[in-house]
């Protein structure tokens, strides 16, 4: 006849808890897939940055670092908008370049050119990105 195998009771899922575990998983598996054997680069963004995280990520709403691999600036924020895609709009425009009103600096110096998201990186590179002040 057939063994009865008993299953470990499933815990019933409430509102968007396990769609939200799911996400943070694949985030999770994306991040190391993406990070392999790699030099890393720690990304820093400012804490008006954070509010465009999700919350429920566990995350603080303060400032927040990332370590993703790349050897370029582009590939490094490809990486992070990989993991935080609702930032890439807030970040980037629609041709790809940075924002008037956001600011990088790479390893303390501010990038120049926000077009040129092509500018390769030293290993172990620290880029910080922030909300430009502007007004009068």
């Amino acid at each position: 006849m057939y063994a009865y195998r008993p299953q470990r009771p499933r815990t019933p899922c409430i509102g968007k808890r396990c769609w939200v575990a799911r996400v943070i998983a694949q985030r999770r598996m994306l991040f190391l897939s993406l990070n392999k054997e790699r030099s890393l680069a720690k990304v820093v963004l400012a804490s008006a940055l954070s509010r465009w995280l999700p919350s429920s990520s566990g995350m603080p709403t303060g400032e927040v670092a990332l370590e993703v691999a790349g050897a370029s600036i582009g590939e490094v924020l490809d990486r992070v908008f990989a993991l935080h895609p609702n930032l890439r709009g807030y970040v980037v425009d629609e041709q790809g370049a940075v924002r008037h009103h956001v600011a990088v600096f790479v390893d303390g110096d501010a990038m120049r050119d926000k077009r040129n998201l092509a500018q390769p990186l030293g290993e172990r590179a620290e880029l910080y990105v922030m909300q430009a002040l502007s007004g009068g």
